[in-house]
């Protein structure tokens, strides 16, 4: 009994131990290198390339020659003939009869070919074309995705940095407070305060703990939204080791949209659906045109007692005479297909420049909003700090300290929200123009 006690004891003991585990530190590159390895979507992107590379080696194999081997044994259950017929030579006997004996049961049969087309009409390449178009745009996908993921958890990143932010300004919010009623307090203790001044302090410490609450939910759900991101438990403490400030971009608009129109994953996925269908249409057309083969056999067959041997060399040529119109039809849909990808890839780069400017413009916004919201920190600051000398010496009142804590703070958050804004701006920037 005292032995199980003592286990007892002991597993209460490490359990605490266990359940505070030491929170885990990463670092804005560290997030994305976690999302692109653990990604599930990311995953099935790069199945869809290695599909796409095998259906190539597959097209390209068929240029090649054929060689198969064909084997057989057979078993032939089949007994003698008894063959009678009148005698041609003599009166007697009148009849002849001729036993024959019961072929050679087992036999059997080896046979080696090759194949090789000469002439396709184009259709064996256009194969291969298309499907090195196919592989270019599974390629361009899997990029599309691996930078839709980064941008995913650099963004979970900045929102675990910004609720962090607001938790320190909620703590130093809660910290000016509590300050302000030991003041109020010691201020009524010596009569030169009334009553009112301690409880309007003690309101505004509430209000404070309220919104200290409130950011410290914040954090936890941006944790675990980054912790599902990149694929870790969600009940994990993320330490992040980057900071929120602001991080410059270089480089004009017209080198954005440029650079933008040349490396954005849909574009490059629409160019090799445009490959693919000028491949299409040259496989269209092949049905038309004469197809041209040569094979050779060689042949080792018979009873295993009388192998006999032969070969054989064909030189095949195909060609459709007529086929109702299917062939031209073929021809019309891809080269419709065709024209179709060139009105959408004029559509998709005109959608590429807006999304470049428009987060151009949001980059250049955030930059004076950022400088307002610092100046905007420093006066607050400066307003509180005055307020409460003014609040010690009897000269200020209450109402204008707790109303100097509460633009300290609300400048605090919008400092952070400017950060974030910034950082997230630039982000989008980088997404549009495909350098993620």
């Amino acid at each position: 009994m005292k032995r199980v006690l003592t286990v007892l004891l002991l597993l209460w003991a490490v359990a605490p131990a266990r359940a505070q585990a030491a929170p885990r530190r990463l670092s804005f590159a560290e997030a994305a290198t976690l999302a692109v390895q653990q990604n599930v979507g990311l995953r099935a992107a790069a199945l869809d390339v290695a599909v796409a590379e095998a259906q190539l080696a597959q097209a390209r194999a068929a240029l090649s020659f054929q060689l198969a081997v064909t084997g057989s044994y057979t078993y032939l259950q089949q007994p003698g003939q008894t063959l009678t017929f009148p005698n041609p030579f003599a009166p007697a006997p009148p009849t002849v009869t001729v036993h024959l004996p019961p072929p050679e049961p087992n036999v059997v049969l080896l046979r080696l070919s090759a194949q090789y087309p000469l002439y396709t009409g184009g259709r064996l390449d256009a194969q291969v074309a298309l499907a090195e178009a196919n592989l270019r745009g599974a390629r361009a996908v899997l990029e599309r995705t691996k930078q839709q993921v980064v941008f995913q958890v650099q963004q979970a990143y900045l929102q675990l940095l910004l609720a962090r932010e607001n938790e320190a300004a909620a703590r130093r919010a809660v910290a000016s407070a509590e300050e302000s009623v030991r003041v109020a307090r010691a201020r009524l203790a010596a009569g030169v305060a009334a009553p009112f001044d301690v409880l309007q302090a003690e309101v505004s410490l509430a209000s404070a703990q309220q919104g200290l609450a409130r950011a410290q939910a914040q954090v936890a759900n941006a944790q675990a939204a980054l912790a599902a991101l990149v694929n870790l438990p969600l009940d994990v403490a993320i330490e992040p080791t980057d900071r929120l400030e602001a991080r410059a971009v270089d480089g004009t608009l017209q080198e954005f949209v440029q650079r933008a129109l040349r490396q954005r994953p849909e574009l490059e996925e629409l160019r090799a659906r445009a490959q693919a269908a000028r491949a299409g249409i040259e496989l269209a057309r092949s049905g038309g045109r004469p197809n041209v083969a040569l094979a050779a056999q060689y042949d080792w067959s018979g009873p295993t007692s009388n192998v006999a041997s032969s070969w054989s060399v064909t030189l095949a040529v195909t060609l459709s005479l007529y086929d109702g119109g299917i062939t031209e039809q073929r021809v019309r849909e891809a080269e419709l297909r065709l024209q179709q990808l060139a009105l959408l890839e004029a559509q998709t780069r005109q959608r590429v420049e807006l999304e470049v400017r428009q987060a151009w413009l949001s980059l250049q916004q955030a930059g004076p909003e950022l400088a307002a919201a610092e100046r905007g920190v420093e006066q607050a600051r400066e307003a509180l700090r005055i307020a409460r000398v003014r609040f010690e010496a009897g000269v200020g009142t209450s109402l204008e300290l707790v109303s100097a804590q509460a633009q300290v703070a609300q400048a605090e958050v919008a400092l952070a929200a400017a950060r974030f804004n910034q950082n997230l701006a630039r982000l989008q920037l980088l997404l549009a123009t495909g350098s993620l």
